[in-house]
């Protein structure tokens, strides 16, 4: 999908959203629910196309959907993401993703591809590179009003490629470039695969401001930072229970909105 038929997909969403959606009833002390989730291309990682065929894909949709409906996302952040959901090239935004109005598709490069879903009004958003990378990686920026507070919501997949010279320093200098891309936003919701291993590398975002949601209940490889909010709870979809439909333990969090940004 390029980024025209993006745009006006979202454009033909947001009088829908603003009706749901009131100013009024996302301020004060209402809180949001965030939910990262490495989906793996519906091929559990192994591939970076969907494994799904045919004959499995009506079961297939209704577990991602039952999932979804469990999580009750207000914000759904997808990395490694794919367009198409089975085999016979049914469309994931059909067969998974339809109860969202706005989806904002960014694109598929290989392993990377970063989605956004969500029943709020993204007013704007841009696709941005990182500067220093293995792999076609970037990140999804993208604007929404909680009351009348400019929010920014990040999705994104940090590079994973071990290079002989350079093992993990991409991801940790792509968490620099996301401390400074957004160093004078006050509300920001950064919800990524990090793949980060050792949680020492968040350090950065605490010194920049930022709040870790996971700060290693589970394995911080995916996780929520936030600036300019409360991190009111922090929970996870996968339990003790296998994980049947991820490549990694699905992490959320419930945020309230701090009156006063840092």
């Amino acid at each position: 999908m390029n980024m025209k038929s993006i745009a006006c997909a979202v454009a033909a969403c947001l009088g829908t959203c603003l009706a749901a959606h009131g100013a009024a009833e996302v301020g004060g002390d209402a809180t949001i629910r965030v939910v990262q989730w490495n989906i793996g291309h519906f091929a559990m990682g192994r591939s970076s196309r969907t494994a799904i065929a045919p004959e499995e894909s009506a079961a297939k949709s209704a577990e991602y959907r039952a999932e979804i409906a469990r999580l009750k996302p207000d914000f759904l952040g997808v990395s490694e993401f794919d367009p198409v959901f089975d085999k016979a090239g049914r469309l994931s935004t059909n067969e998974v993703f339809a109860s969202f109005p706005v989806r904002i598709l960014g694109p598929k490069n290989n392993y990377q591809c970063n989605a956004l879903f969500t029943r709020f009004p993204v007013l704007r958003h841009e696709i941005v590179d990182y500067k220093s990378r293995s792999q076609k990686t970037y990140f999804l920026d993208c604007m929404f009003m909680l009351g009348t507070n400019e929010v920014h919501f990040v999705q994104s997949h940090l590079d994973w490629k071990d290079l002989p010279d350079c093992p993990r320093h991409y991801a940790q200098q792509q968490v620099r470039q996301l401390i400074e891309h957004f160093k004078d936003k006050p509300r920001v919701i950064i919800s990524a695969d990090y793949n980060i291993r050792d949680f020492a590398m968040f350090a950065p975002f605490a010194a920049a401001g930022y709040d870790v949601a996971n700060k290693g209940r589970y394995a911080v490889l995916d996780n929520v930072v936030v600036k300019g909010f409360e991190i009111k709870s922090l929970f996870d979809g996968d339990g003790e229970s296998p994980r049947r439909l991820s490549d990694h333990r699905i992490v959320g969090c419930d945020l309230k909105l701090l009156q006063t940004a840092p």
